[in-house]
């Protein structure tokens, strides 16, 4: 329970149920001055819309019908509750990726949409990018169900547990004094990659 616990407590800390993501697209990594590359694991902090700014990096839902599909590009338009004309009395924004084409904007987009702000990238070389293979082999990109190989996967790791399990019953020999521990190890189950765009 300690690592769900630890996942908990870093989605509480950030304020945002994706504290931690992968980038998995190439639309803000220009050539000449790449900000976010493919693979980088970012941490992201929720925010409040009205603390945007324009030329904040942010996370956000485009489609309120697909939750899972998220985007992380730079804010390029930010309206105040004032001023917001597609979206009266709430703040909206429209962003635009770095390495985009000029007019690729998307937006405006309520500030309900808003998933955090990006704050800065973990440090590790390829632990995203192998987040990414993983996720590619175990999910259809298009419909995001789990691949045939992805489910064998599944299904011969719960066989293999299973098979340990009887395999490898608790032994508790009659000399021993000491009482036995069980430990569980679990973590989040489900790293989500931020949308193509």
């Amino acid at each position: 329970m300690g690592a769900i616990a630890v996942w908990g407590g870093i989605r509480l800390a950030l304020n945002t149920e994706y504290p931690i993501l992968v980038v998995s697209s190439g639309s803000m990594c220009p050539p000449s001055n790449c900000t976010l590359p493919i693979g980088a694991l970012i941490v992201i902090r929720g925010q409040d819309p009205s603390a945007l700014k324009v030329g904040d990096i942010i996370v956000f839902r485009p489609n309120p019908n697909n939750p899972n599909y998220l985007i992380v590009h730079r804010v390029f338009q930010f309206y105040t509750p004032s001023n917001d004309t597609t979206y009266p009395g709430q703040y909206a924004f429209v962003t635009h990726g770095d390495a985009n084409p000029p007019g690729s904007n998307e937006g405006p987009n309520p500030g309900s949409a808003l998933v955090g702000i990006y704050q800065f990238t973990i440090p590790i070389p390829y632990l995203g990018s192998a987040i990414l293979d993983i996720r590619n082999f175990m999910y259809d990109d298009n419909s995001g169900q789990p691949k045939t190989q992805g489910i064998l996967v599944i299904v011969a790791l719960i066989v293999a547990l299973f098979a340990f399990e009887v395999a490898e019953p608790g032994k508790k020999t009659p000399s021993s004094k000491a009482p036995e521990e069980t430990k569980v190890s679990a973590g989040p189950t489900n790293l989500f990659r931020l949308g193509r765009h």
